[in-house]
């Protein structure tokens, strides 16, 4: 089925989409739209200096983490590419690293699901956009739907492992500073004796 799939696709693009899916992969690399993302959250949030640059950094490790991760199992699996297997695919570029997982499918989750839960409101055009990316490896003939779907899936494992470190360091802080407040307010209210 994943060789069906990936050859059927590879093999009936519509021109128009090309430049688009192989931007899609551009944009991607590295995890660079996703820290880019992160800034423009912490912005709009107004989390100021170190919150922003706090969520850019957390993103940049988790899709740094993604790939590393990505690329250990992929040295395990040495996957062919499905152009290297299936010479009626013509790929829209070339990569030479082994297919399983999908590296940007695995950064694409990772930063997606990271500022799904920094920002909920955006949580659906990050989920389209990762999805988009990861589709695209398959369209662009680099990769097959289960290398995607695994690269998918551990990117959204190292995401929620991103998100669960920011949900500590925020009530960490705001811990912190309420504790600090509630002291200064028990130092106001106690009376000294009549």
């Amino acid at each position: 089925m994943d060789d069906r799939i990936v050859i059927w696709l590879s093999t009936h693009r519509v021109g128009v989409l090309n430049d688009p899916s192989v931007w899609l992969g551009t944009i991607e690399k590295l995890g660079a739209v996703w820290i880019v993302l992160a800034i423009a959250v912490g912005v709009v949030q107004r989390r100021g200096l170190w919150g922003t640059i706090g969520l850019a950094f957390l993103t940049a490790l988790a899709t740094t983490a993604a790939d590393a991760i990505s690329f250990g199992v992929k040295d395990l699996t040495s996957r062919p590419r499905p152009f290297e297997v299936h010479h009626q695919i013509h790929p829209l570029y070339v990569v030479h690293s082994s297919s399983f997982p999908a590296g940007h499918a695995a950064t694409a989750f990772a930063g997606a699901v990271l500022l799904a839960f920094a920002a909920p409101r955006i949580a659906p055009a990050v989920l389209v956009l990762a999805t988009l990316i990861a589709l695209s490896r398959v369209y662009d003939g680099v990769h097959y739907p289960t290398d995607v779907l695994a690269g998918a899936a551990l990117g959204a494992v190292v995401g929620a492992a991103a998100a669960a470190v920011l949900r500590l360091a925020e009530a960490r802080w705001q811990g912190g500073f309420e504790l600090d407040s509630g002291r200064a307010r028990e130092r106001r209210n106690v009376r000294s004796p009549a």
